[in-house]
């Protein structure tokens, strides 16, 4: 099975050479690295030529954009420069991978033509204070809220998501994605093009919609933990800025409005209006300059009528379907907490 590794890079030169260095090291034969660069200004370039210089297992090649794409358009123009592949890995620059990750997840894409996407065990890099790991997701589980979590994160690992199964979707900071499966949801544009991740999007949630879209069009999401990786969480960029909050304010509302059954949403209207509204008074209270860029994204509510529409028509699995199998009770408790903590400044946001 030929497998691309897409690593989308911007101003993280400091952390570019350990993620090649792991992609390299993979134990899987057929494999290409490509980076696609959304113009760098940090050093970024030389560690690539450095990169490239260096004895390699597996060839190395670099797109290099001329303006800062975002995520979703760094790997539309890596997937557009990929060619005839059968499996994408999405891998963030602040992820490292066990040898085995890329041959495991081959193994399951390989064992069920249905399944889209492979979930690896996502670990942090710093452990708990006993020694333990301390896991950063092993899969995307969408509440009644429309809030996304994921799977088992901050937990100590010490076994309870060793069983390997089906999940509602997969983190884009490392999945392997089956090719077919992205072509097969990818929009299709009135210019003709396609686009797989959307660009309004920009960043954030971006992975949560294509959970949304593969799952609507009868794709699956399989979690496997004996592949193994490690996310810094964080690492490719400072969190708590107004950009990183509006992107994550906003999208949610988007992917809801284009993926969601309406049915199911008016049911849940007072619980995922109050979560709004105590999210937006979060960036008013912890990051204000967020919040007009925030809400002018909603600008994009318009787009995501023709690609719901478009959505809705090649469904092979109704929307109602999807959410009835899907979606998990929001437990408010912890939430607040957290939530809590971010207003007055003692936890990260996002």
């Amino acid at each position: 099975m030929r497998v691309v590794a897409l690593v989308v890079s911007w101003n993280a030169a400091t952390q570019l050479s350990d993620c090649l260095a792991s992609l390299d090291a993979q134990t899987h034969r057929d494999l290409e690295v490509v980076v696609v660069d959304n113009a760098s200004a940090d050093g970024t370039d030389e560690v690539l030529r450095a990169a490239i210089a260096a004895p390699r297992r597996h060839p190395l090649r670099v797109v290099r954009n001329h303006a800062n794409r975002g995520f979703a358009g760094a790997v539309n123009d890596g997937l557009d420069a990929t060619g005839d592949v059968d499996a994408v890995l999405l891998c963030n620059v602040d992820v490292d991978a066990d040898p085995t990750l890329v041959e495991r997840c081959v193994a399951v894409l390989a064992a069920d033509e249905r399944v889209g996407s492979v979930q690896p065990k996502l670990r942090r890099f710093v452990a708990a204070a006993d020694g333990t790991a301390v896991l950063d997701t092993t899969g995307h589980v969408l509440t009644d809220a429309r809030l996304v979590r994921n799977r088992g994160e901050g937990e100590r690992d010490v076994g309870q998501y060793d069983t390997p199964g089906e999940v509602f979707g997969a983190s884009g900071a490392l999945v392997l994605h089956r090719r077919a499966m992205l072509d097969d949801v990818a929009w299709r544009r009135p210019d003709g093009r396609r686009e797989v991740l959307t660009e309004d999007l920009f960043a954030y949630f971006d992975d949560v919609e294509l959970d949304w879209r593969a799952r609507l069009l009868g794709w699956r999401a399989w979690y496997e933990p004996a592949a193994v990786g490690r996310h810094e969480r964080g690492g490719s960029g400072v969190r708590r800025t107004p950009t990183v909050e509006a992107l994550n304010w906003a999208n949610r509302v988007l992917v809801v409005a284009t993926c969601d059954d309406a049915r199911a949403l008016r049911r849940v209207a007072p619980l995922v209006t109050v979560t709004t509204l105590l999210k937006t008074l979060e960036l008013a209270l912890s990051v204000p300059s967020a919040l007009g860029p925030a809400l002018g994204r909603l600008r994009y509510l318009r787009a995501c009528v023709w690609r719901r529409r478009q959505l809705q028509a090649r469904a092979r699995v109704p929307a109602a379907a999807v959410v009835s199998r899907w979606v998990e009770p929001f437990r408010w408790r912890p939430w607040v907490r957290t939530w809590w903590r971010r207003v007055t400044g003692r936890a990260l946001g996002v």
